[in-house]
């Protein structure tokens, strides 16, 4: 059975305040804890008020305070902005507070624009930079550890499972040298997802983390019980692409059938050529897409991305993806 989990990048709309923002992150990951979601990823960026995940680790640190049960971690950390040592410490006393519950997903993007970039950046990863920084952070947390000169404390044993993320075939190579899982970002990059998925697959190499590949399928996720509500969903959805394609700097805005943006001819054609992968529409339209995509990809685990202002709605549109990918 393929597995079924959420990204939240924790999203902030317009005229919402900062800590409201937060509680429905935290609302969400309380639904996802008494249901059968395996975790909850929260992600980093920086420089975006439309988007709370910079200090991504104590966000997990106070999802985790408000769970019993679900694995809550990073979907990832922007390795370039810290060093491996400072992860373990971080992540590892984080597992020290919930034992067993907490997960690392490592990426090799900035996580922002390039000037706030300029500002973090502790270091620029070449592929096999990269690979080295991430067999740093698994030696940190072996039992190895203990005898190093210089080891992080907490870290050393803790063994926290390490997953690649990517939305190219770079990842790919290194997640499958590494034989460690992979996570894919389907609804950033739909159309590399199955040339990046043989990659992984093919080269994979098993290791005492992982004895077969294991593909995380990223997409975004907007469905609704009726056709009309599924519609808003999408326009919705639209708008907030077109934000992140126009690079605005404000809050998310909520749907406004009455202010509709003005679309250029160049925004439609992208919107409608680089649409990321999606399961969207009412719940029958939503369960067919699933099963072109379960079909196609074969992933392990589906992690849904959503970027609904109202919880109930959010809530629901959750519910429904769990049913379609557990039972469809």
């Amino acid at each position: 059975m393929t597995k079924v989990s959420i990204l939240n990048l924790i999203p902030k709309f317009k005229d919402e305040s900062q800590r409201a923002a937060i509680k429905r992150a935290v609302d969400l990951a309380k639904f996802a804890d008494d249901h059968d979601f395996s975790r909850y990823w929260l992600a980093e960026h920086h420089n975006s008020p439309a988007v709370l995940g910079a200090a991504t680790d104590l966000m997990i640190g106070h999802v985790l305070n408000h769970t019993k049960r679900i694995t809550v971690g990073a979907g990832g950390v922007m390795l370039p902005n810290h060093t491996p040592f400072q992860v373990v410490e971080r992540y590892a006393t984080l597992d020290i507070l919930h034992p067993g519950r907490v997960d690392i997903g490592i990426g090799r993007a900035p996580g922002t624009d390039m000037e706030t970039a300029r500002l973090i950046y502790r270091n620029i990863y070449r592929s096999e930079d990269f690979k080295k920084a991430i067999q740093e952070m698994q030696l940190y947390m072996s039992d190895e550890a203990w005898d190093l000169e210089v080891a992080p404390h907490p870290g050393a044993g803790s063994k926290i499972p390490i997953t690649i993320l990517g939305s190219s075939e770079t990842s790919a190579h290194i997640a499958a040298d590494l034989g460690l899982p992979y996570s894919f970002a389907g609804h950033f990059a739909p159309n590399t997802i199955g040339y990046a998925l043989s990659i992984y697959r093919n080269e994979f190499k098993p290791s005492k983390y992982l004895e077969k590949p294991y593909v995380i399928l990223g997409t975004s996720v907007n469905i609704a019980k009726n056709k009309d509500q599924a519609e808003a969903l999408k326009k919705h959805a639209q708008n907030i692409s077109l934000q992140f394609l126009r690079k605005e700097r404000k809050e998310f805005m909520k749907l406004d059938p009455d202010n509709e943006p003005e679309l250029t001819s160049m925004e439609k054609f992208v919107l409608r050529t680089s649409k990321g992968l999606s399961i969207e529409g009412d719940i029958d339209e939503a369960a067919k897409t699933w099963k072109l995509i379960k079909e196609e990809y074969k992933p392990d685990e589906v992690i849904g991305a959503s970027y609904i202002p109202e919880t109930d709605v959010l809530i629901d549109n959750y519910k429904y993806f769990e049913d379609i990918i557990l039972n469809g």
